[in-house]
């Protein structure tokens, strides 16, 4: 009976939400106190609004902007890549020589999904702790993978990576990048791939330009986007001003979820 209760407060609590904040682009952390506050739980603690932030995440009411900000959950999903044999093959041979190695993989392609124009040329990267990086580039050899390069500058890109149908890129991989498991691959969550394409000016340029534009807005529009693990992530790029003012000036976001 207890249970039964509790789910039927649970709907109660959410459909009330729903119809207070129907109308707010955002929801700022403040304003979810007070009304729950005021409307269900008087002299409401603050470990216990906690737990109702984490209930409300959890049952797809609301969904994270930001630190401290919040939207009404709606129908766009959580960015999961296909991940092939290709990068599945990578996967397994850093994963026996290296059980526990931070990396993550992703394949420039991946950006067709939000792009016009299609790229038939691909690129993997390999991102791998710094130290690592020439140890995963001859393990890679040593596994016949083919077209394998160590953070190729823009001459040896434009002149041979450019040529090829399928290249991998060994990189060093930035500390606290955001990263998710697919089909036991490390690969990148989709801020993460956001942040790399703007900040890139080598290995992505066929998605730049009015590309690049494109393909944030297709992103946004189509798919969960932590705005605070972005900025986050763009700023150990030493890129957060600038694509702080690309989402402000190009895609018209509001300036006060950018803080």
């Amino acid at each position: 009976m207890l249970e039964v209760d509790l789910d039927k407060d649970k709907k109660e609590i959410s459909k009330k939400i729903k119809d207070r904040f129907s109308s707010s682009e955002v929801i700022n952390r403040k304003e979810l106190y007070d009304f729950l506050e005021k409307n269900f739980f008087p002299g409401l603690k603050e470990a216990t609004f906690r737990w109702r932030i984490y209930e409300l995440k959890k049952d797809n009411v609301i969904t994270p902007v930001k630190r401290g900000v919040y939207q009404l959950s709606n129908d766009k999903n959580i960015y999961k890549p296909n991940v092939n044999q290709a990068i599945q093959k990578i996967s397994r041979i850093l994963l026996k020589k290296y059980s526990d190695l931070s990396y993550c993989i992703w394949n420039s392609n991946w950006l067709n999904e939000f792009s016009r124009h299609q790229v038939v040329n691909e690129v993997i990267f390999v991102e791998v702790e710094k130290e690592l990086v020439r140890s995963i580039f001859n393990l890679l050899l040593d596994g016949s993978c083919r077209n394998v390069y160590i953070e190729p500058d823009k001459f040896m890109t434009q002149t041979y990576i450019s040529e090829n149908q399928t290249s991998i890129i060994v990189n060093s991989m930035i500390s606290k990048s955001p990263i998710q498991a697919v089909r036991d691959v490390k690969v990148p969550r989709l801020e993460k791939m956001l942040v790399d394409l703007f900040s890139d000016d080598k290995y992505l340029v066929a998605y730049k330009g009015h590309e690049q534009v494109v393909i944030f807005e297709n992103a946004l529009n189509e798919y969960q986007i932590n705005l605070s693990n972005l900025i986050n992530y763009s700023r150990r790029r030493k890129k957060d001003k600038l694509i702080t003012d690309f989402l402000i000036k190009d895609l018209n976001l509001d300036k006060e979820l950018m803080k």
